[in-house]
């Protein structure tokens, strides 16, 4: 049964699009739930009438995507987890345990679905995780791997060093402003 899709859907397809769906889904899940409706010719005109709303809801989508992007590319997503000997974790990281991070740190909420581990990461360190934020919008996260008795100070001292050289320019601009309102 071919069905227009109402919301975004995880593996099926986004607003506004046409799919092709085994009957069942689509009488027990899809159009009960609002989430499709059967494909006729009466719901492919409206679809093409409240096209120009769809597509100004996606781009809306995209437009939070990518400020999303941004704002967690500034940020390295620390994860603490147990390692042994040199270094070594005991497991692996997985992409739930980095959107629970991200929930956790910068309350922001990321599907786990869209994070992409290349390489499992099985020891401590540094990493670069690409996530998917909406369709066609992925951002590289940094992500800091360290053990859970491992002294943060280290971790800690480079945000401080950071803010400490922000200060210091306000701080000279500020110098800069007040000579020339002198003079």
């Amino acid at each position: 049964m071919e069905v227009i899709l109402m919301d975004d859907i995880t593996n099926l397809g986004h607003e506004g699009e046409v799919v092709k769906v085994a009957d069942g889904y689509a009488r027990n899940y899809l159009i009960p739930q609002d989430l499709a409706v059967e494909a006729t010719v009466s719901n492919l005109k409206q679809l093409e009438q409240q096209r120009r709303a769809i597509e100004a809801r996606e781009a809306h989508k995209r437009a939070g995507a990518l400020e999303l992007g941004e704002r967690l590319k500034q940020e390295t997503i620390l994860i603490r987890a147990s390692a042994g000997e040199g270094g070594r974790l005991h497991g692996e990281v997985t992409p739930q345990n980095i959107a629970d991070a991200v929930a956790q740190q910068l309350d922001i909420a990321i599907e786990r679905r869209g994070i992409d581990i290349p390489v499992p990461i099985r020891e401590t360190g540094d990493y670069l995780i690409t996530a998917t934020l909406y369709k066609d919008t992925q951002v590289e996260l940094p992500v800091r791997v360290v053990g859970m008795d491992d002294d943060l100070t280290e971790v800690a001292e480079e945000p401080a060093e950071e803010a400490e050289a922000g200060a210091d320019v306000i701080e000279q601009a500020k110098d800069e402003a007040d000579e020339q309102a002198q003079m």
